[in-house]
C-alpha cells in the first residue's frame, strides 16, 4: 500500500477531502466538554498502553479514592462491631446483676434469644422469661371461708327460722300484705286501672 508521500497531489486532495468530516467531527467531539474524556476512554480501551495525561490522572486519582474509601468502610465496620459487642456485653452484664443469674443461667437465657421459633431481641426480655420459667406458681388456699347471710328483715322472719312451715306461712303473709298495698294504691304507679 503506498504511502501519503507516494501519492500524486491530485489523489492527496481527493483524499483530504475525503477526509475532512471525518476530521472536522472528530476535532468538534475532542473540544466539547461532554464528550471529550468520553471519547479518550474509548481510544485508550482500544490502545490501553496510550498515554492520555487528562485520563491517567483522573484514574489513578480515582483509585486512590477507592483504595481510602474501602480502608474507611472497612474500619467503620470493625468500630460499629466493637461497639456492638460492647453494648451487648453492657447489657449481658446488667442482667447477670438485676436477675442474679450463673453463667449457665445465663447460656440458657442466649438460648432463648436465638430460639428458631419466636426468638426474644434482647437480654432483659429474654431473662425475664427465663426467671418467669423458673419461678413456681403460687399456691391457692387450701380452705375457705364460708360466706355469712344476714336475714333482711329480722324482726318479721325471726319466728321461722328453723321451721319451713312457719317460714312458708310467713312469706304467705308478707306477700298478701304487699298485694294489698299495690290493690290500694298506696304504691305510686301501680295499682288497679282507673278510668280517667
Amino acid at each position: 500500500m503506498p504511502t501519503l508521500e507516494d501519492l500524486p497531489i491530485e489523489q492527496l486532495l481527493a483524499h483530504a477531502k475525503a477526509t475532512e468530516s471525518s476530521h472536522t467531527l472528530l476535532r468538534s467531539l475532542t473540544s466539547n466538554p461532554e464528550t471529550r474524556e468520553s471519547l479518550q476512554r474509548l481510544i485508550k480501551k482500544v490502545q490501553p498502553n496510550l498515554s492520555i495525561p487528562e485520563i491517567d490522572a483522573k484514574d489513578s486519582v480515582r483509585e486512590e479514592i477507592k483504595t481510602e474509601r474501602e480502608a474507611r468502610l472497612a474500619l467503620e465496620q470493625k468500630i460499629l462491631e466493637r461497639d456492638v459487642r460492647d453494648r451487648l456485653e453492657k447489657q449481658k452484664l446488667a442482667v447477670k446483676r438485676d436477675f442474679n443469674l450463673t453463667d449457665d443461667d445465663l447460656l440458657e437465657v442466649e438460648k432463648l434469644m436465638v430460639r428458631a421459633e419466636d426468638p426474644i431481641p434482647t437480654y432483659r426480655g429474654a431473662a425475664q422469661v427465663f426467671a418467669a420459667s423458673r419461678q413456681s406458681a403460687l399456691p391457692t388456699p387450701a380452705s375457705y371461708q364460708r360466706p355469712t347471710f344476714q336475714m333482711p328483715e329480722k324482726e318479721v322472719w325471726a319466728g321461722g327460722i328453723g321451721s319451713p312451715a312457719k317460714l312458708n306461712k310467713i312469706a304467705m303473709d308478707e306477700a298478701y300484705n304487699a298485694m294489698g298495698e299495690i290493690m290500694s294504691g298506696k304504691v305510686a304507679g301501680v295499682g288497679p286501672a282507673r278510668a280517667n
